[in-house]
């Protein structure tokens, strides 16, 4: 008899046992969808902003690989050097250089091939409208790391994309183009500096 006793004891002990595991897997369960219910609330009522970029694709020429002409820092007074390709990629510079930005009309194109030389990725415009330089800084904008956006009204191009020893002309703002050309040649300058 006692056996028995022990028997529905033990059973008792069980049920018991596989209650407080229910118990807890429907505690740790509501918790768990509470949580997921609170992020997709979170994130429904605060959507993250969009930056758009969207460019067109205006047709982009070959990739230019241009010689090296050198770089040296220019002294005081001297002045600046004529260079080799229009825009320049490479040659005598400033010793400051541009960090990565948005910039107007009175940029030093010298500073600019300092940036380069660390580098930097320039996106060169002229003549385009105001649309379009737009399209520019939003790129520059979602991904500046290293990267400036700035007007050289001396150079055929409407856009020129320029690296140090490389440059990439297009007829206007091409997402896929810039992306690509960023991508392959950003930090890939001859001085790695910020």
């Amino acid at each position: 008899m006692s056996s028995t006793r022990q028997r529905q004891a033990q059973l008792r002990a069980e049920q018991e046992q596989k209650k407080k595991q229910q118990q807890y897997l429907l505690i740790g369960g509501g918790i768990a969808a509470a949580a997921i219910i609170l992020v997709g609330v979170f994130f429904l009522l605060n959507p993250q902003p969009q930056t758009p970029t969207s460019t067109g694709s205006f047709p982009c020429g070959n990739l230019q690989v241009l010689e090296d002409e050198g770089r040296g820092h220019l002294k005081p007074g001297e002045p600046i050097p004529n260079y080799k390709s229009n825009p320049p990629t490479s040659g005598t510079h400033n010793e400051t250089w541009y960090p990565a930005g948005v910039y107007d009309n009175n940029v030093d194109v010298t500073q600019l091939i300092h940036s380069l030389e660390h580098g930097y990725v320039v996106l060169y415009y002229n003549g385009i409208p105001q649309d379009q330089i737009n399209q520019l800084v939003n790129i520059q904008r979602s991904d500046s790391f290293k990267l400036i956006v700035a007007p050289y009204p001396n150079m055929p191009h409407k856009v020129a994309l320029a690296a140090w020893g490389r440059v990439q002309p297009c007829d206007g703002p091409n997402e896929a183009a810039i992306r690509s050309f960023i991508a392959q040649f950003r930090n890939q300058g001859p001085e790695q500096a910020p």
